[in-house]
């Protein structure tokens, strides 16, 4: 997608795109119909982050609309995925059953955030909406095949995931026509996204201190100005003896140690007339009898 310059075909990558996103999602709504649930996540997720994901996961995502909020509170890493199923599944519920638009709302519930999905379809029977609270509150005694064959189960799936984590969903009607879905997120799992208050401040650099002001009616002498700054100044232990200080305040020429004035030793020397190694000795050795040479005679 990011390599694509042709505006047809970048829609055409965009919508495979998001044809495999609705798959994946179909393919964990049977997974937890088994027994498993979708993890993807492990860092914490803002809960309207988790609402915006679940508007990009459904077929008429262009026909929903998250309404404005300041809400900073955040779910673990653990449960976003889940809240994003079912919240996709009570968004594609809407849209299939309305042609209206669909609207989203964050409010604080309590110490708890109530998500509010609310369409505007023609509605449905007092009946048919208790059924289906019985079967969002307790999801264990439905029988997924007959959902599996009426090809109905994103509430079933939502219910078993809000089940999970202890999250309540409520259908009602809207006062302005059409159902009102409510998701109840307990305080338990809200997390905040933001610095803990209580965290401490990062180090800081030590300031530097100014040397002390002289006293007055009297003028320091250089000495004194020069120990005063060596005060003031940060000092670094480098192994070295301190120099001093002589007279008008000028530094005294550094003094040897007495490592530095002991006069290295010489190495020892050979007996005059024997050779310092065998190589004379070799050298006689692999010569022949015929060839060895006469010592120099004494004049």
């Amino acid at each position: 997608e990011q390599s694509i310059e042709d505006p047809e075909l970048l829609a055409e990558m965009l919508r495979v795109d998001h044809l495999l996103t609705q798959i994946r999602r179909y393919a964990e709504s049977l997974a937890v119909l088994g027994g498993s649930t979708p993890s993807r996540d492990s860092e914490p997720v803002l809960v309207v982050t988790a609402v915006r994901r679940a508007v990009a996961e459904i077929p008429k995502y262009a026909r929903v609309r998250v309404g404005p909020t300041d809400q900073r509170a955040a779910v673990p890493g653990y449960v976003s995925p889940n809240l994003v199923h079912l919240l996709a599944s009570l968004m594609e519920n809407a849209t299939d059953f309305s042609r209206d638009k669909v609207e989203v709302f964050l409010h604080q519930a309590g110490t708890g955030i109530a998500i509010e999905v609310l369409d505007r379809g023609t509605g449905m029977s007092q009946d048919k909406r208790e059924a289906l609270n019985r079967l969002l509150a307790a999801p264990e005694t439905e029988d997924p095949r007959v959902r599996l064959r009426e090809g109905q189960i994103g509430l079933l799936v939502a219910a078993k995931l809000a089940r999970l984590h202890g999250i309540t969903i409520e259908l009602g009607p809207n006062i302005v026509g059409g159902t009102r879905a409510v998701v109840v997120i307990p305080p338990n799992l809200l997390v905040s996204a933001d610095v803990p208050p209580n965290a401490p401040p990062p180090p800081r650099a030590r300031p530097f201190a100014p040397a002390a002001p002289p006293q007055q009616g009297r003028v320091p002498s250089p000495a004194e100005v020069a120990a005063q700054r060596r005060r003031s100044l940060p000092s670094r232990s480098t192994g070295e003896a301190t120099v001093p200080v002589g007279q008008g305040g000028k530094r005294a020429l550094p003094r040897r140690g007495a490592a530095n004035t002991r006069v290295p030793r010489k190495p020892p020397q050979a007996p005059a007339g024997h050779p310092t190694s065998n190589l004379m000795a070799d050298f006689q050795r692999s010569q022949t009898p015929g060839q060895q040479s006469a010592p120099p005679s004494g004049t």
